[in-house]
């Protein structure tokens, strides 16, 4: 029997939107392990990043290759996670 099957507009959509986001957090972590590569190589000196705190004994000094690259590797551990809370929600959107 020849059934007619229609597929649903908004699924598709959906569908199209959350690989979309994904490649966008897949270009931000690869964006964000490059600045952490430029930062390791100490070739962002002019950046003045320092932490100050008091509960900690832990303090690097001003400028160091360290805050850069913990600087940009929040950014690059959040997309990492959004890639992959995008890729359950697609596939929760596919079973539906």
């Amino acid at each position: 029997m020849n059934a007619f099957d229609q597929s649903d507009p908004a699924k598709d959509l959906a569908l199209v939107l959350v690989t979309v986001f994904q490649v966008l957090c897949g270009l931000a972590f690869c964006g964000s392990i490059y600045l952490i590569n430029l930062a390791s190589l100490d070739l962002l000196n002019d950046w003045t990043l320092s932490i100050k705190s008091e509960f900690f004994h832990f303090t690097q000094e001003e400028n160091s290759p360290f805050w850069g690259m913990a600087f940009f590797a929040v950014p690059a551990i959040g997309a990492l996670i959004s890639f992959f809370v995008l890729d359950y929600l697609k596939k929760v959107i596919r079973q539906e």
